[in-house]
This record gives structure tokens, C-alpha cells and sequence, in this order.
């Protein structure tokens, strides 16, 4: 039998190989099932042949909990072009998903009625569930036609400035780009984050949506300055003085915002990617405390200290405001200015 789970060079099939390195590790098959997340009853057809490990998710978590690279259970070069080839058909479909720059309207070559934001709403989430459970190949399979019909419903099926629809394709696109990048896949990653930035239209939280995958796209292709300047502006129209007036999803926004810079600066600057974190880390820990703003003298941008942390709220529920009416950015951050151009590649 040369079946999915069977190498043709005499070498245990994939389940046996599973079963060695388990049993090296010295886990039984429940307390292995437990660390994969599937049943024991799972992992034994996985070990006898019954079950293949077909889906490159799967085969990462199952090898991730052995210890080994993929490649060590996988152990041929044929099955393993197989799910190279599956993945690089299916980027070419996002590619071509992103490429299409005209929605067709009623009475058009293609035209098909716009789902409904409720429903669409309800695949956009799903589709962020699998990718938060690095279903990628799932992920992989729904961005195209998540694509079109998030476009298609903003263009034809909800009213015209829908705030809803809008929301709904920068999220697709942000998911598109943050895929991209894990498939490495930076360019077109960029392109799928500019479309998201397009669809923000100015909107300061879809800006801030839109910019994080933005920055990772710009982290990959070693454009860490781009990545900082652009997470820092997206930062200071969302949340110039964040305090316990913001509503929580902008709060965590400028968090993400800010871990995203710290990234994008941990390469050259050490010390403003450190001060970065810390201040991401108050604004999980004291919401309520409004930083206040100093100006020093930094080699690599002008700094910016919140107010330390005080051991209890103050009583009149006003928050300390900025000394000064110009708010200045965040530790680490590029001071005030015109934002980069961070077009599409070419």
C-alpha cells in the first residue's frame, strides 16, 4: 500500500514515525492527544494508518508537539511538493482575488445579488477563527470568495458610507495580508494591506485596523522605518491621550499598534523598542491613567513618558491631561509629520 500515510523508499509510514517519536518522548497517546488537541482514539488511526495527516496545520502541530520539523515526519520530497504546490495554487487565487479591480453591478458578466452584511459578518468571523487555529489551508480556501462578496456587499449591497460594510472588507483584507505574510508572501501581503488602508478612507479605528497588518508587511520586507513611522501616526489619530473616556476596542488597538513599532524598532534601536513595550504594557495594566507628555532629546526620536502608574484611581475621575496642546508620540516613535508613502509595491 502506498497510500498518503506510506513513504515508497522502505521507511515507516508517517504514523509509525508519529508512534516512535512519541513513545521517545516518553508521552502515552492520551497525554500526546491532550497536546495536539484531538482524542486519543485520533491519535491511535494516526499511528496505525487509518488516519493521514493531510493538512499542513495539522502536520505542523503534530511535529511541533514530536519536536522535529515536518519535514522529519513527511521524510520524502514528492508528498512534500504535493502541499507546497496545494499552497502556492492557493495564493495564486488570493493574488488573483486582490488583482480584481472592478465589481460587477446589476445586469452584468458576473454579477451575482450581495450577500447580507449579517451573513457575511458571520464567515468573516469564522474565517478568523481558523486562522486564529492556524487552519491556514481552511483560511487559504475561503479569502477569494470572502473577498469578493466583502466587496460586493460594500459596492452594491449596503447603503452607500455604510460604516458596517467598511468594517467588514478592512477586516478581509487584514486577514488576507497577515496570511500572506506567514506564507511569506510580503509584496503581495503589502498590496492586500494598501487595499485595507483605501477602504479605511481616514477612518481613525479602520486606520489603525488597517495599519497593523501593514506594519508586518513592512517588517518582512525589512522596511522597519516604513513599519515604524506608519504604526506611530496610525497611534496618534487613534488615541493621542488614551485614557478611561476611549472606548476599550481603541485601547487595544493603540496596544497592538504600539508591540507592532516595538518589532519594527528591535533591530536597530533596542532602547525606544523597550520603551515601546512598556508603554503598551501600562496601557493594558492602568487603562484608566492618561499618560503626560515630556519632551527630551533622543538620537533616534523625540521620547514620550506616561505618568507612572498610581496605586489607586484618582478620586475625581479626571484623567491628567498633556502639559501642552501638541500631543508627542510614543517612546520610540518618530515625532510629527507627513506620513510615508506606503503605496502598493510594484
Amino acid at each position: 500500500m502506498n497510500g498518503p500515510n506510506r513513504r515508497n523508499s522502505g521507511q515507516p509510514p508517517i504514523g509509525r514515525r508519529v508512534a516512535q517519536l512519541r513513545t521517545r518522548r516518553g508521552m502515552t497517546q492520551q497525554i500526546f492527544a491532550s497536546r495536539v488537541g484531538r482524542s486519543k482514539s485520533w491519535v491511535d488511526k494516526v499511528e496505525r494508518g487509518l488516519r493521514t495527516l493531510d493538512r499542513i496545520s495539522v502536520l505542523e502541530t503534530v511535529a511541533a508537539v514530536l519536536g522535529v520539523a515536518p519535514e522529519v515526519l513527511l521524510a520524502r520530497e514528492a508528498r512534500r511538493g504535493e502541499l507546497v504546490a496545494g499552497v502556492a495554487a492557493a495564493v495564486e487565487r488570493v493574488r488573483a482575488a486582490l488583482a480584481c479591480y472592478h465589481t460587477p453591478g446589476p445586469g452584468e458578466a458576473g454579477w451575482r445579488p450581495p450577500r447580507s452584511l449579517e451573513e457575511l459578518d458571520r464567515r468573516v468571523t469564522y474565517a478568523w477563527l481558523a486562522y486564529r487555529r492556524a487552519d491556514h489551508s481552511q483560511v487559504l480556501r475561503m479569502l477569494p470568495d470572502l473577498l469578493a462578496d466583502a466587496r460586493q456587499a460594500r459596492e452594491h449591497g449596503a447603503p452607500t458610507g455604510s460604516a458596517r460594510a467598511a468594517d467588514l472588507l478592512v477586516r478581509m483584507y487584514r486577514l488576507a495580508a497577515q496570511m500572506l505574510v506567514k506564507l511569506g508572501e510580503a509584496n503581495l501581503a503589502w498590496l492586500a494591506a494598501d487595499r485595507a488602508m483605501a477602504t479605511a478612507a481616514g477612518d481613525p479605528r479602520r486606520t489603525a485596523v488597517a495599519t497593523i497588518p501593514l506594519v508586518q508587511a513592512l517588517r518582512a520586507l525589512e522596511e522597519g522605518q516604513l513599519a515604524l513611522i506608519a504604526a506611530s501616526t496610525a497611534v496618534r489619530r487613534l488615541a493621542p491621550h488614551p485614557s478611561h473616556d476611549f472606548p476599550p476596542d481603541h485601547l487595544a488597538l493603540a496596544g497592538t499598534l504600539l508591540v507592532e513599532a516595538a518589532l519594527a524598532a528591535a533591530r536597530t534601536d533596542s532602547a525606544a523598542a523597550g520603551d515601546l513595550i512598556d508603554h503598551a504594557t501600562r496601557l493594558a495594566d492602568a487603562p484608566a491613567t492618561a499618560p503626560t507628555a515630556t519632551t527630551t532629546t533622543s538620537s533616534t526620536a523625540q521620547q514620550w513618558s506616561p505618568s507612572p502608574v498610581p496605586s489607586s484611581p484618582p478620586t475625581s475621575g479626571t484623567p491628567t491631561r498633556p502639559s501642552s496642546s501638541t500631543s508627542a508620540p510614543p517612546p520610540g516613535m518618530p515625532g510629527t509629520g507627513s506620513p510615508p508613502n506606503t503605496g502598493r509595491p510594484t
